[in-house]
């Protein structure tokens, strides 16, 4: 369910409907677009690589999550939409991942709209979102430091299966006595701010490797000699963030778009499945631009966002990121995954064939695969059944000649290349919506090991940019 982090009355925005949106308006708009998004590569061939301005700064750089979007690309792609729809003023993420696209909505001063799957994404979003203000942030970090420095207390505070393969018991030590002060700060967004911390500090004490996102074990010898000071780690990047959020805070002042150390705008991050839960959360405001891109549950073969936060989440308090967020997300390392798009594969192959006629692209490229696998035909299979579910929920959620960008990556299957952006586009098409603009792009700064055991991993994706239909061809009128 989405939950209001910032409230704040509805803007009056003017009806897209109006005399002045009429077709040739519409028609004028998307050519702008087409021609602005243009204009970018002719001008640099490599322009969307952001090969040389794809750094993390502000609040993108909290914690590294997998596989997170290149926060400049967004904030080009927004400042374009912008420009030829300037009534424009809400974002829709319904899978917002770290907030990139939410820092990059609150750098323009938009609002915005979030939804997740994951726990931790929650969390990280929220933490963004928290009073801009480093003075008093600098003030509790170091409260917070000194109660660590002085808890002598060697009890572990956490249990749970696995625990002494992922952490040796030092480590465990340590993590406990920054939970256990952590729970002693009495406001709710300064621990989110400080469990981001906290989150951080574990991904990088574990004794999992961090050359990958999956949960893999360092060598014996390796896990015994490491040099891991907790209470060191958990410093260096609180004042790493408190930097952070110094900076962002200095950009959002510039612009007059925080009151009292809070952004202006309405701001709003739910725990849920946008196949079920994001129209729950709808309100009266729909959301005027659509910037997104969609996770795989399928961790086998893909970035395992829910795997990745499975031990984080074991060391952070539940009722602190959202009351929805139960043991049951932690079931097991793939639970999380298991619940994202693709992550659940029963039926998948039979329940798929009514997106047949919708798209002859995707029946093609299964009946390719009739040789290979079916687990491997079960996991495409998946995938787009679930994606297909999103979009009515998705488009729900969105006013009339609305822009959505969407990100993806085609990645191989049985050794073929599966085109997810033409599949989608097909599911788009049979919806009324109208294909923009097609951007392909490297992906220069991903972390990931260029092959795993079943294929190598995608190293390209498309930026895809769709408008929806009016409310008369939604109809079909």
């Amino acid at each position: 369910m989405l939950t209001r982090a910032v409230p704040r009355a509805p803007l009056s925005l003017p009806l897209q409907g109006s005399v002045r949106n009429d077709r040739d308006d519409i028609a004028a708009r998307d050519c702008a677009l087409k021609r602005d998004l243009a204009a970018l590569s002719e001008k640099d061939a490599e322009f969307w690589s952001f090969k040389d301005n794809g750094s993390r700064e502000h609040t993108h750089a909290y914690f590294q999550y997998p596989a997170m979007m290149v926060p400049q690309m967004q904030g080009e792609l927004i400042r374009a939409i912008a420009r030829v729809q300037p009534t424009a003023r809400r974002i829709l993420d319904p899978f917002v991942g770290s907030g990139t696209i939410l820092a990059e909505a609150m750098m323009q001063g938009m609002d915005f709209v979030g939804l997740d799957i994951n726990p931790l994404a929650v969390l990280l979003c929220r933490a963004k979102i928290a009073p801009f203000d480093d003075e008093a942030a600098t003030e509790q970090a170091h409260r917070l430091l000194e109660n660590i420095q002085n808890d002598k207390c060697e009890k572990v505070q956490v249990a749970f299966k696995g625990r002494d393969k992922w952490f040796r018991s030092d480590v465990q030590i340590g993590l406990s006595r920054v939970q256990r002060q952590i729970r002693c700060v009495e406001n709710v967004e300064m621990r989110r701010f400080f469990w981001v911390a906290l989150a951080e500090t574990i991904r990088l004490s574990s004794n999992s490797r961090t050359s990958t996102y999956k949960l893999h074990t360092r060598p014996a010898d390796e896990i015994s000699s490491r040099c891991i000071d907790v209470p060191s780690s958990f410093q260096a990047i609180l004042t790493r963030n408190v930097e952070n959020m110094g900076k962002q805070k200095a950009i959002l002042a510039e612009n007059d778009w925080l009151e009292s150390g809070r952004y202006k705008g309405n701001i709003q991050i739910g725990l849920g499945d946008t196949r079920t839960d994001l129209a729950q959360g709808s309100n009266a405001v729909q959301s005027d631009i659509l910037v997104t891109s969609p996770p795989y549950g399928d961790n086998p073969t893909t970035v395992p966002y829910g795997q990745h936060s499975y031990l984080p989440l074991q060391w952070i308090d539940k009722d602190d990121v959202d009351p929805q967020f139960d043991d049951s997300f932690l079931e097991s390392t793939h639970e999380i995954d298991s619940r994202s798009l693709g992550g659940r594969r029963k039926n998948a192959l039979i329940e798929c064939t009514s997106l047949f006629e919708m798209s002859p692209t995707f029946r093609t490229t299964l009946e390719l695969l009739k040789d290979e696998p079916v687990d491997r035909r079960s996991r495409l299979a998946g995938f787009c059944r679930d994606l297909e579910k999103c979009i009515d929920p998705i488009l729900s959620q969105l006013r009339p000649n609305s822009y959505m960008v969407w990100t993806l990556g085609n990645r191989k299957v049985g050794g073929r290349i599966v085109p997810l952006d033409i599949i989608l586009g097909e599911f788009m098409e049979a919806r009324s919506a109208t294909k923009v603009a097609s951007i392909d792009r490297k992906i220069l700064s991903k972390r990931m090991a260029s092959k795993n055991k079943f294929a190598a991993t995608m190293n390209a994706e498309t930026l895809l940019v769709f408008r929806k239909a009016s409310a008369d061809a939604a109809h079909g009128t």
